[in-house]
């Protein structure tokens, strides 16, 4: 339900809390199946299939073919669920279709016994998710008045590190202890729980423009023009920078800990490093958590870009103290500053995000920034990989300082670009 309050001769529409926590529920779900997948799962799997002079190479290859298939489905989904018709809803068919093929892919991803038996279901499994969330992301532009985005965004930040906490945390100890294929079970658990809650809770209604042919959809989201929506257009770019540097320290966190500070081979030793990975992803998550809400909150005061800035610079500090830690606690500590930053960060940056979107396209234009996520996740991936593997080859461990500088780079020319970015006051006042 909704909540008027009168101020002066406005009346205000407020969203209640229960509304917005089952908007935001399949985000948890979201971020306790890709979080986990990319930092623990698919580097444990890894770990077991490849040897270790190969490793890097083989999770930048896996995850840039995943990031690209995302990169196609999640913006021609969102932008055919714009004009769907059907009587339940125009976001609603596409969620509940492309969780259940979810279901599908992760036990496929349970039953495979080598590296070449991961690509198809990992490939599948992006498919079907974001076919998902493409349509799910239009959800919020949809319900939600422009006044409220900031505080949806709160909730929506709270949502996605819970999901990331629970899923390090939850998938961490069931990895741990060997029990890799029931993690798997209770991902699919989540998804549905949370997809549930969304579905039943958060309205939705049909479209009234006729289905576009699925050709259409995908020619429709990459005919977008930069130039005609500058603003939004930076605001891709320095996202794009910025998550670089924080997906890129999640996805090779395993990696690092395992060669820094569990050398040697042995399952028992790579549970042991998956354990510390999810100890450090789960305090990286709860400050984000403990961040979320007042910098989103903040941002309604200073401005998004200040708080966005804010976030890329002190993740690129923590980063680079990566360098020097030679101990867990170090990194631990360390962690504290990458949480906050990721905290500020993604909660502040999607409002901003759907600050820009135009109502009419909000399915569209949320999967094109998708563009921005997946393309972070490729690059970090593709250049970051054979970084390592170079660095390694040339010393012992000297891969982890090369892709750390880089990781830091980008995190500070995304705080530098996000200053491009005009708000739309900003671009009202500049047109009067």
């Amino acid at each position: 339900m909704t909540v008027s309050t009168a101020t002066g001769s406005r009346v205000v529409v407020r969203f209640s809390a229960p509304r917005l926590i089952a908007l935001s529920a399949y985000w948890l779900a979201i971020n306790y199946l890709w979080q986990g997948m990319g930092a623990l799962i698919l580097p444990r799997l890894l770990l077991s299939l490849v040897p270790e002079a190969h490793r890097g190479l083989a999770l930048g290859a896996l995850s840039t073919a995943g990031a690209v298939v995302a990169i196609l489905v999640q913006p021609a989904a969102g932008a055919l669920s714009d004009r769907c018709r059907v009587r339940w809803g125009r976001r609603k068919p596409f969620m509940l279709v492309g969780t259940l093929g979810d279901l599908v892919c992760l036990l496929g991803l349970a039953l495979a016994g080598s590296y070449a038996a991961l690509v198809i279901p990992y490939c599948a499994l992006q498919i079907c998710s974001n076919t998902a969330e493409g349509a799910y992301q239009g959800l919020l532009p949809d319900q939600v008045p422009e006044h409220e985005h900031g505080r949806a965004a709160g909730y929506y930040g709270i949502a996605v590190f819970v999901g990331t906490a629970l899923g390090f945390l939850l998938t961490g100890h069931l990895i741990a202890v060997g029990h890799i294929r029931l993690a798997l079970v209770v991902v699919s658990l989540v998804l549905l729980l949370s997809l549930g809650a969304t579905l039943v809770f958060v309205p939705d209604a049909p479209a009234q423009e006729p289905l576009p042919r699925l050709r259409q959809a995908w020619l429709g989201v990459f005919s977008f023009r930069p130039r005609e929506n500058p603003d939004f257009s930076w605001l891709l770019a320095s996202r794009l920078l910025a998550l670089m540097g924080i997906t890129g320290l999640t996805d090779f966190a395993l990696l690092y800990i395992k060669a820094t500070f569990f050398p040697g081979s042995g399952s028992a030793i790579a549970n042991r490093a998956s354990g510390a990975t999810s100890t450090l992803l789960a305090v990286v998550v709860l400050l984000a958590i403990v961040v979320t809400l007042p910098a989103a909150r903040l941002s309604q005061r200073v401005g998004r870009r200040t708080i966005v800035r804010a976030a890329c610079w002190v993740g690129a500090l923590g980063t680079l103290l990566l360098i020097f830690a030679n101990s867990l606690a170090m990194v631990y500590g360390v962690g504290v500053l990458i949480g906050s930053a990721f905290g500020m960060l993604l909660s502040v940056d999607w409002a901003f995000v759907v600050d820009l979107v135009p109502p009419q396209s909000s399915g569209r234009y949320m999967g094109i920034s998708n563009l921005a996520t997946a393309g972070s996740g490729i690059l970090a991936t593709a250049i970051a990989g054979p970084l390592l593997d170079f660095g390694n080859g040339l010393h012992h461990n000297a891969g982890f300082p090369m892709i750390f500088v880089f990781f830091a780079l980008a995190l500070v020319l995304g705080g530098w670009l996000v200053w491009r970015v005009r708000t739309p006051e900003e671009v009202a006042a500049a047109r009067g």
